[in-house]
């Protein structure tokens, strides 16, 4: 998205894809795939055009997604507010898409990982809208088995600290729940215990916001290999199936925050396989 954003329709909604902005994530190997077979995952490496022995980092991208409905306009996640020099650049892009910032009414939030919910605070007088269980895992005593000490205790501190101050304003929902007509939160568990992702339908035509349930492309054809940052891998998998399985179903247009763009999925003999929309 040369310009930091990208706009197509489903149905009757205008959705438009907005860059947040790139993060370089270190040793990717170990926290994309830390429990994939070594001869696999070079392979699959190998597939990207990415080096087994010689992938330093994994610049990733961090894309929002609003939808406006005619009556409404819903955006899904916030990216990483002032956390990161190279992000917090959603309002940014939102104004040269030609979108005011202050006409979003509705902001949901996949999970409460930072670069999801460090920009709630650009949108003041939007609703917010996130899962209880979510809520609780992060105010309550979060366990995060996976993660080394050094990392969790940063993660934990960093959450703590943004969720703070959105606690008057956030509206807490329990199971799938309608935002708008054809929009709804779903269940989606395995990054965190409470991640939702979110379903559109309109005229016949389909739209999934995966939010961090996909996280690389190669998770869509691997998608027992959970991210170290997945805090219930087995569920995780399940989630990528299910959300995989809805979009080939369906033709939906297929959106990952941390993916490079919108795309379709779709069935073959290896799976499940992307084609990213022609930009």
């Amino acid at each position: 998205m040369e310009t930091g954003f990208f706009q197509f329709t489903v149905g009757n909604l205008q959705c438009t894809l907005i860059t947040d902005g790139k993060h370089a994530y270190a040793d990717p190997k170990a926290l994309l795939f830390p429990d994939a077979p070594e001869a696999e995952l070079a392979s699959e490496l190998a597939m990207h055009g990415i080096s087994a022995d010689n992938w330093p980092c994994w610049v990733s991208d961090y894309t929002c997604l609003l939808i406006d409905t005619g009556k409404r306009k819903i955006l899904l996640d916030t990216g990483a507010g002032e956390m990161l020099p190279e992000a917090g650049k959603v309002v940014e892009n939102m104004r040269a898409a030609g979108i005011s910032p202050e006409s979003v009414d509705c902001v949901l939030i996949s999970h409460a990982h930072p670069d999801h919910v460090g920009g709630a605070g650009y949108f003041p007088d939007a609703r917010i809208v996130m899962s209880h269980r979510e809520w609780q895992f992060w105010t309550g005593s979060p366990t995060l088995p996976r993660l080394p000490d050094d990392f969790r205790n940063l993660l934990t501190g960093m959450v703590s600290s943004l969720l703070a101050p959105l606690r008057e304003r956030v509206e807490l929902v329990d199971g799938d729940t309608e935002i708008a007509p054809g929009i709804r939160l779903v269940e989606a568990p395995g990054h965190t215990p409470g991640h939702m992702a979110l379903l559109a339908a309109s005229r016949g035509e389909h739209l999934i916001y995966a939010g961090d349930a996909v996280i690389h492309k190669i998770h869509i054809r691997n998608l027992q290999w959970s991210p170290l940052v997945d805090v219930l891998p087995d569920e995780s998998t399940r989630t990528r199936n299910r959300l995989l399985s809805e979009a080939a179903d369906n033709r939906a247009v297929f959106v990952g925050f941390h993916l490079p763009h919108a795309g379709k999925i779709s069935r073959d003999d290896a799976g499940f396989a992307w084609h990213q929309l022609v930009v």
